[in-house]
């Protein structure tokens, strides 16, 4: 008997979609493919075994290699650089549950590895300091967006933000000509599924679609309410990515809830890139990524300035 090719018929796929500069409307149609396949997306390598690059973006070939190594096998890569041929994904399904191919193509994971310096923490100690990149290959992360931050145990104790590949993105920018009710939707999935609600994220991503088609998007009301209800999410974002002041202030709960309701204001990416360090520094490092989502920065031409 032939385990592995019995295993490997059995593995469910586990894409991780990724999105390259000018990449928005390629990783919208993935994301569209996925749903209707039944497909549960992953968060972070460790749990994929598709990785989906949806755009195209030569300089972005080194970070995509390091992500590629630490996938575990079976694993297979799909580019959609522009618009999705379905077959792309029967392609790469029947590769991924094909041993010949796996034993092929099959590498052994390269890990990362970080350098550490000394700092004194908060309590006046001196402690590792880790020097750790967030993007730009990662799941529901902004297209380009690199920030590196330091650590002390798991607190950013500063960031800095990187445009990578800027000017390079060749696509149009999705959002600019959409409706602005499913841009919100958008982000609405992108920080549900971070925050690990991915039934719910998956009906944010329904509704858009539904506008984007010019569809009604019947249950908006409904999904509105179930998110509002939810203690859990309330616990999981208070406080997470606080503004003090002005058009933005509140924090991701907040700005969750204004993309529901339609009142909180239109997304600001050079807002956001400027204050990314400032609301970073003293975040746990499970919680960058939300803060990111929340402010939902769009780096593609038209929004970048």
């Amino acid at each position: 008997m032939d385990v592995t090719g019995w295993l490997l018929r059995h593995t469910p796929p586990r894409p991780m979609v990724v999105t390259a500069p000018g990449g928005t409307s390629a990783r919208v149609a993935v994301e569209r493919a996925v749903l209707a396949r039944g497909w549960r997306p992953a968060l972070n390598p460790a749990r994929t075994n598709l990785l989906v690059v949806a755009g195209h973006a030569p300089w972005l070939e080194p970070y995509l290699r390091r992500v590629w190594d630490s996938i575990p096998a079976p694993r297979v890569r799909v580019d959609v650089p522009e618009a999705l041929d379905e077959r792309l994904l029967d392609d790469a399904l029947a590769a991924l549950r094909d041993p010949v191919r796996q034993r092929t193509h099959h590498t052994e994971p390269v890990e990362d590895v970080f350098m550490a310096d000394r700092a004194p923490d908060r309590d006046g100690l001196t402690l590792d300091e880790l020097h750790v990149p967030l993007g730009p290959v990662l799941a529901y992360w902004p297209a380009g967006l690199i920030v590196h931050t330091r650590l002390q145990g798991d607190v950013v104790t500063a960031a800095t933000v990187e445009v990578a590949g800027a000017g390079t993105a060749t696509g149009d920018a999705f959002w600019s000509g959409a409706d602005p009710v499913a841009r919100r939707l958008d982000a609405c999935g992108r920080l549900l599924a971070l925050a690990g609600w991915t039934d719910q994220a998956v009906v944010a991503q329904r509704l858009r679609d539904a506008v984007l088609d010019g569809r009604p998007a019947d249950g908006l009301a409904r999904f509105t309410a179930r998110v509002r209800r939810s203690r859990t999410l309330r616990w999981l974002l208070a406080g997470v990515g606080h503004v003090t002041d002005g058009p933005f202030a509140g924090d991701a709960l907040t700005r969750l809830y204004g993309w529901l309701d339609g009142t909180g204001p239109p997304p600001d990416t050079r807002w956001a890139l400027d204050h990314l360090p400032e609301l970073l520094a003293g975040t746990e490092l499970a919680n960058a990524r939300l803060v990111v989502a929340s402010l939902d920065p769009d780096l593609e031409p038209s929004h970048h300035g």
